[in-house]
């Protein structure tokens, strides 16, 4: 009886366990081979064949695979296209020219008469010896439509053919079988090395058949599996070339080092116009996917990690097999490599580093020799209209007698008065003339912005250094003070940079940046300046701050003003000086950063509105830099979590790349406006597009 209760609930235990597998198998599954058709298996003599019979003996390969795989990527409309050929119903006619087949061959017809240059091939190329377009006339899409629907027969696309009069819908049809054979290799044809015996000299194959490593390719948004890597080697100077460097890893007796002794023999050359890079150890990517890393990274604010999963979810569809996931690690080297190519085709030069580095120390390596201690070099000598204006002697309009009435706030109100305890009489003695602005006349005056965020990453808790951490996830000294005191117990956390420094142009376009330790102190801020500006002739007119006064109290106690004061005058921004005005002496006599009575007339224009009346406005973006840190300190949180190294890069990247896309607006922007002052002054002289003058009736 035992028994036989154990084999019945043996049995009932694996009728369940069928009967839920069965169930399963009923639930939509995400697969790449179920969801999509193979691709047609049929002989290439057929195809052959029906091409020479049904279209023109010129017809191009380029026309046959648009009519081909026209045909493969619009399946919903063959399914369309086979149903409207079938009668179900009895008030049901069964047409094979019909409307849907025939927006397809009007859709093919169309592109291709688009993209042929010669006009005799045009509408020539669909129709063979015996067929001539002109007499046909509008049933020549009817004639085009039977022959895609014959294609279709042949090609084995019509659902009725493949299951009898049981309709079974086409699915998209997979393109695997026809994937090409990838090889990554150099795509340098000729040796580069800047030596007579070398330059010219042909590349040979490195890679032996046996050595040539299978990885996986990235192109754009797609996986190709089982590309192949192959390098080349010059055999004069014995460099060994890669799709994305050039190796310079030769013994150190061999005839290369002997004729460059001061060539390391572990250093590469990285290819700025490289097609592929390497983001993994079986991994490569197009410049099209490490350009859209960078370019969310840049937009979206986006970081590493959140691109992994947005990457992952978006395009693995569930098959790791066919899209296997990629790593955050492979997403970081992707924004690196990229951002330092980028950054050295716009400075127009080539980055050379010790070979075989991680990638750590590549970010490390591109900040010392692209980085510039934080100067973006395109942006330095930037001059646009609202950046740099002719100078004037004189103001356009004098409308208040006191020098702390500001344009745009104080032009029908009284002016707030110093307060009392704000009396300051240890400037009082200075001479006006020596603190008056445009004292010295130039052709040109031009300001910048500066200010600073809160944000950095952790250095070292030793006191008074700032040393990039020995060990950053939980080490609290620099590599000097860890082996000072290592072992003993320690009570502190490592603090973080107090603020990010930033000098901007009033149009936005980032000049320089760098990390302040301890404080924003006017000490620091005017060694940055000097560290940027170490020539009086390149500094600019006016220098914004929102201490700027701090800062010129700074310079007049250090005896430094009389170094500045020959080419540069220092302001406070707009919004903090209706503060600072009230109870600082120094900064409502001299810091106003558009005075309306007339004691600077650089600083304040007057313009007319579409009605023509006049009003007063500052004549520079005095918020310059606020509004640049509204945007970074999106990455604040990104930012804060790196090393110093990585920091350094990353910040550096996207203020420069910030930096070029402002400066293409601005160029943007002024060809717009050239080609309405041009468009105006044609019509204004009566000339017409084409040169002919119209005839004005008064």
């Amino acid at each position: 009886m035992k028994l036989s209760i154990y084999y019945s609930s043996t049995y009932l235990l694996y009728f369940k366990i069928w009967t839920i597998c069965v169930l399963l198998s009923f639930i939509p599954q995400v697969n790449a081979v179920q969801s999509e058709d193979p691709f047609p298996n049929i002989p290439f003599k057929l195809f052959a064949e029906f091409i020479n019979l049904n279209f023109s003996s010129d017809i191009t390969l380029a026309t046959v695979l648009t009519i081909l795989f026209s045909l493969l990527n619009n399946t919903d409309i063959l399914n369309l296209h086979a149903r409207a050929k079938h009668s179900v119903h009895e008030d049901e006619y069964s047409v094979t020219a019909n409307g849907w087949i025939k927006a397809l061959a009007t859709a093919i017809q169309t592109h291709l008469d688009a993209k042929i240059n010669s006009a005799e091939m045009k509408d020539t190329q669909l129709f063979n010896s015996y067929e001539r377009p002109e007499i046909l006339g509008s049933s020549k899409i009817s004639v085009i439509s039977k022959k895609l629907d014959r294609l279709l027969s042949i090609l084995d696309l019509d659902p009725y053919e493949r299951k009898g009069e049981n309709l079974q819908p086409l699915k998209p049809v997979s393109t695997s079988e026809i994937e090409p054979v990838l090889l990554i290799g150099p795509a340098r044809i000729t040796c580069s090395t800047p030596e007579k015996a070398c330059i010219g000299r042909a590349l040979h194959i490195n890679t032996r058949q046996r050595d040539r490593t299978k990885v996986t390719l990235i192109k754009g948004i797609k996986l190709h599996e089982n590309a192949q890597i192959v390098s080349g080697f010059c055999t004069k100077c014995e460099a060994i070339y890669y799709a994305d460097h050039k190796s310079l890893a030769t013994p150190s007796n061999s005839e290369a080092s002997q004729r460059n002794p001061d060539v390391s023999p572990k250093d590469c050359m990285i290819f700025n116009k490289a097609k592929y890079i390497k983001i993994g150890k079986s991994i490569w990517a197009d410049r099209l996917f490490t350009t859209m890393v960078v370019n969310s990274v840049y937009h979206f604010h986006a970081s590493t990690a959140a691109y992994t999963e947005f990457w992952n979810y978006t395009f693995s569809k569930g098959d790791e097999n066919e899209y296997p996931p990629i790593s955050r690690q492979q997403i970081w080297k992707a924004f690196i490599h990229e951002t330092t190519r980028q950054i050295s085709v716009s400075m127009n030069k080539t980055l050379v580093m010790p070979d075989n580095l991680l990638i750590q120390q590549i970010a490390k390596e591109a900040y010392l020799k692209l980085g510039q201690e934080g100067i973006i070099g395109d942006a330095l000598n930037h001059s646009c209209k609202e950046c740099t204006h002719d100078y004037k002697a004189t103001a356009d309009h004098i409308n208040a007698n006191d020098n702390a009435a500001v344009v745009g706030i104080d032009e029908n109100r009284t002016v707030p008065i110093l307060r009392e305890d704000a009396e300051n009489t240890e400037y009082a003695d200075i001479d006006d003339n020596a603190m008056e602005t445009d004292l010295v006349p130039e052709p040109k005056v031009k300001m910048i912005v500066v200010d600073g965020i809160v944000m950095g990453p952790n250095h070292c808790a030793y006191q008074n250094c700032s040393e990039k951490l020995a060990n950053a996830r939980t080490g609290v000294f620099c590599l000097r003070h860890e082996s000072q005191h290592e072992g003993l117990c320690r009570m502190k956390s490592s603090p973080r940079f107090y603020c990010v420094e930033t000098i901007c142009a009033p149009c936005g376009v980032v000049i320089a940046w760098t990390k302040f330790a301890k404080s924003e102190g006017a000490r620091q801020i005017v060694e940055f300046l000097e560290n940027v500006y170490p020539m009086q002739e390149t500094r600019p007119s006016y220098i914004c701050i929102d201490k700027a006064c701090v800062v010129l109290k700074f310079l007049i106690n250090s005896h430094n003003w009389n170094i500045w004061k020959a080419s540069t005058r220092f302001v406070v921004d707009s919004y903090h000086y209706i503060n600072h005005r009230v109870s600082d002496y120094l900064c409502r006599t001299y810091c106003n950063p558009s005075p309306l009575n007339g004691s600077a007339p650089n600083l304040v224009v007057v313009e007319r509105d579409i009605e023509g009346n006049e009003h007063y406005k500052r004549a520079f973006n005095t918020q310059a830099c606020e509004q640049l840190n509204a945007w970074l300190g999106g990455f604040q949180s990104i930012l804060n979590r790196m090393t110093v190294d990585n920091f350094n890069w990353t910040l550096h990247a996207m203020l420069f790349i910030h930096t070029q896309r402002v400066i293409q607006k601005q160029i943007k922007k002024q060809n717009q406006q050239i080609q309405i002052q041009s468009e105006q002054q044609r019509d204004e002289d009566g000339i017409e597009e084409d040169g002919v003058e119209i005839n004005r009736v008064d």
